[in-house]
């Protein structure tokens, strides 16, 4: 990391320098390569102050802390710089990522079957005969379709409240996956591979 170090009114030692070098270093680890970083040291009669500015791609994280021994300011100082932007680093990694629309990025066919009538020989009134797979009809059935990212009891309370036999969902993760609710009460999940 380019640091920059100032006294005001301050001679900086060795021992500051070491100091603020091991500090920053852990910080880069953190921000990451390009970051610069300032040190100020000052003193005003009976208190020594340190302030530390970290200017990363998107963010500037400072820590300012007073003390009466320079060292010690300086190690509270980059402490503060270090939780900064540890938060924000973690902020950036746990930010919830937008899922594609399901309906843009994996078609779902539910299968109709569509069968001509056939005659019932006893009572002679046209009757459909439910083990001829004649003339399959492809349906596009976006209800099945979950809109936003939700976790497994969110999905399995949809299923139930609009009484599907299959819906097709993504995870937080944003993995697909698939309920399936048999007619013995059971749900199912298949996940996507």
């Amino acid at each position: 990391m380019e640091s920059e170090l100032t006294g005001r009114k301050v001679k900086i030692t060795r021992q500051l320098r070491e100091m603020a070098d091991e500090g920053l270093a852990r910080i880069e680890k953190i921000v990451g390569r390009g970051a610069s970083a300032h040190v100020i040291f000052s003193a005003q009669r009976h208190i020594q102050m340190a302030e530390v500015t970290v200017t990363a791609r998107q963010h500037t994280v400072v820590g300012l802390a007073e003390a009466p021994d320079l060292t010690i300011a300086l190690r509270t100082a980059l402490d503060k710089v270090e939780k900064q932007a540890l938060r924000r680093k973690k902020r950036i990694v746990e930010k919830k990522r937008q899922a594609k629309p399901l309906s843009e990025s994996l078609p779902v066919l539910v299968v109709e079957e569509r069968r001509p009538p056939v005659a019932d020989r006893r009572t002679k009134k046209s009757v459909a005969k439910k083990s001829t797979l004649a003339g399959l009809h492809i349906v596009p059935a976006p209800e099945a379709l979950a809109r936003r990212a939700m976790t497994l009891e969110e999905a399995v309370k949809e299923v139930e409240s609009r009484d599907q036999e299959v819906f097709v969902f993504r995870d937080l993760a944003g993995n697909v996956k698939v309920l399936h609710c048999s007619g013995d009460g059971f749900v199912r999940l298949i996940e996507v591979p």
